[in-house]
């Protein structure tokens, strides 16, 4: 399960992923473009990886491309917190430098604010 939700104050979107199944990925496409209708230029984004699960080749497949989509928005940081080593990797693999690793929420905020 995921959330996905847009603070206009922060114009700043934030995503909790719990899991993204392939059954899911469709969905969460759809209302992270919805999301993506509402950011002004220069938003930041800020992803809770803490409780997810690793996604599989093909999610990350499939997701993969909205990075891209964020920076065409007007993307000006995006940070992502996690306690795994190997979600580390597989966020930098999807998402290259457009992405921030942080190990604590509020380094992750501090980065973006």
């Amino acid at each position: 399960m995921f959330q996905i939700s847009y603070d206009q104050a922060k114009n700043r979107i934030t995503v909790k992923v719990q899991s993204i199944t392939m059954e899911e990925v469709e969905t969460y496409i759809q209302e992270f473009n919805k999301v993506l209708t509402q950011v002004k230029p220069g938003f930041t984004g800020l992803t809770d990886l803490s409780e997810g699960k690793l996604f599989t080749q093909e999610v990350a497949v499939a997701l993969g491309p909205l990075g891209e989509l964020s920076v065409q928005k007007g993307l000006s940081k995006w940070a992502y917190f996690t306690g795994s080593a190997v979600s580390k990797m597989q966020m930098k693999r999807m998402f290259g430098d457009i992405v921030l690793s942080f190990e604590k929420l509020e380094d992750a905020e501090a980065y973006l604010n």
